[in-house]
């Protein structure tokens, strides 16, 4: 059973992970297998190198920065990132679901690609905060991307049922950790 954490960046999805983790819970992070695979001579670096050229690699891994700044400023260019690293994040979820019996996935692009993934999960648990603290977190994380417009990343778009849909669990991230803590402790108990 795969249980897919998301949200926008900057909701707070990490954080649900650390908490779902300190409780015993099995996770795994999607960035750290997309750092993984940008390291050089893996697969995504190759790619990248292959259809970006060597300009977004260094010796040593993807130039993340480089290329985020080139994908979130030009739609074709990220349907291209797109359309390399979906086939192979969906291929690590297919492992993942056959060796594991329950795992916390964090996933921040299932909220962009929901008919790519859909079908690994069997709930989605959806972090959403208010926009403040959203902003707050996204310049940490994406510092570099601050000249750029952030609505071609996307907004969020709550989830339509359909026959073959997994369960959706929204959760605030409006207050302060403590109580956030307390609600994701609290959606644990249904696992």
């Amino acid at each position: 059973m795969l249980v897919c954490v998301t949200g926008e960046i900057g909701s707070g999805k990490s954080t649900a992970l650390k908490i779902i983790k300190s409780c015993g819970y099995c996770t795994f992070e999607m960035d750290d297998y997309i750092h993984h695979i940008y390291k050089k001579n893996n697969i995504g670096y190759q790619l990248i190198k292959q259809h970006f050229g060597s300009d977004y690699v260094s010796q040593v891994a993807v130039n993340r920065k480089k290329l985020g700044k080139l994908v979130f400023s030009n739609p074709a260019e990220l349907k291209k990132l797109n359309k390399l690293m979906i086939p192979l994040m969906q291929e690590k979820l297919a492992e993942k679901s056959e060796k594991s019996t329950l795992l916390f996935v964090a996933m921040g692009i299932f909220m962009y690609q929901k008919t790519a993934f859909t079908r690994y999960f069997n709930t989605v648990i959806l972090i959403d905060t208010k926009k403040s603290l959203k902003n707050k977190n996204f310049r940490k994380k994406m510092s570099y991307l601050r000249k750029f417009p952030t609505s071609l990343v996307g907004k969020s778009k709550y989830h339509t049922k359909t026959k073959n849909s997994p369960k959706y669990i929204v959760v605030g991230n409006h207050e302060n950790l403590k109580k956030f803590r307390a609600k994701i402790l609290k959606i644990l108990r249904i696992f």
